[in-house]
């Protein structure tokens, strides 16, 4: 009777075992891959992620989150200063002729026939086409680009590009008269 009990203890515990392992699956055969309840967390954080790249105004956001708390949105704040504890100045360009060339300083003609004078300091890049140049370079007559910075009562040249004039054709005296 010992003997009995012994082996249907061990078939007990065995049925125990196995129902054990039943229900850590479910019944189900184990997957090779993951479940569709994890991909579709994988999933959701890549989403997640991918949302966290694209670029968001700030203000915008700002007013978005004190709207959602029921709140007025807060005024807008001052441009940043773009790192240099100096506040941003406004920028602009044009193009035009040189008139005169000074040590620090350009004075040209604009497309609308201004004259305009722009300060040149060590920060400012100068180019005649594809090569640096210096100030000394330009002459009377160039065409110039200037990209600017507007500091109220002067602007200050951030770039200078020289543009090469193209040569007017001169008369060639071994071409046919035009009839």
């Amino acid at each position: 009777m010992r003997r009995m009990r012994g082996t249907a203890g061990l078939l007990v515990a065995g049925l125990l075992g196995f129902g054990g392992l039943s229900a850590c699956n479910r019944g189900e055969p184990a997957s090779d891959g993951p479940s569709a309840k994890h991909r579709e967390g994988r999933s959701e954080v890549l989403r997640g992620l991918m949302a966290s790249k694209e670029t968001v105004d700030p203000k915008a956001l700002k007013s978005a989150g004190a709207e959602a708390k029921g709140a007025p949105a807060p005024a807008p704040a001052p441009e940043g200063t773009g790192g240099s504890g100096s506040q941003q100045r406004p920028m602009g360009w044009a193009a035009g002729r040189v008139s005169w060339v000074g040590d620090d300083e350009l004075l040209f003609v604009d497309g609308q026939g201004q004259e305009q004078e722009v300060r040149v300091d060590e920060a400012t890049r100068l180019k005649r086409g594809d090569e640096n140049a210096q100030l000394r370079d330009l002459s009377e007559g160039d065409e110039i680009r200037v990209t600017y910075e507007d500091q109220g009562q002067e602007w200050i040249a951030r770039d200078v590009e020289a543009v090469p004039v193209p040569a007017t054709p001169g008369v060639n005296p071994q071409s046919p008269p035009l009839r």
